[in-house]
């Protein structure tokens, strides 16, 4: 059975010293041990997800925000990916879609 944990990171105090050109990959790796101690796991067996990746080089790096984060411990390997990533995405009404949805509204205003 898979154990899951949401972690909240804090990569302020950790990124103000390092050089703006090398943040981005050094808060990926600050993540990456992180994790590896809140799962007490090792750093090799620690797995970051794309979208965490991306989100961190976007975004993280520069604004130096805390990152929450899904982690999902199974067979000893710690899979880590955003906390937003986990929630269904909001569905559609059958049958109507984005332009007539637009159109509908306008409508309705007049």
């Amino acid at each position: 059975m898979a154990n899951r944990m949401l972690l909240t990171i804090n990569i302020r105090k950790y990124l103000v010293n390092q050089p703006r050109g090398k943040r981005a990959r050094k808060a990926v790796s600050y993540v990456r041990d992180r994790v590896a101690h809140y799962t007490k796991t090792s750093i090799d067996n620690v797995k970051i997800s794309q979208d965490l990746n991306s989100l961190i080089v976007k975004r993280v790096a520069r604004k130096m925000t805390p990152v929450r984060l899904n982690v999902k411990i199974e067979n000893g390997v710690a899979s880590a990916e955003p906390f937003a990533a986990g929630k269904p995405e909001p569905q559609e009404a059958a049958g109507v879609k984005g332009g007539e949805k637009k159109a509908a509204a306008a409508k309705k205003q007049k």
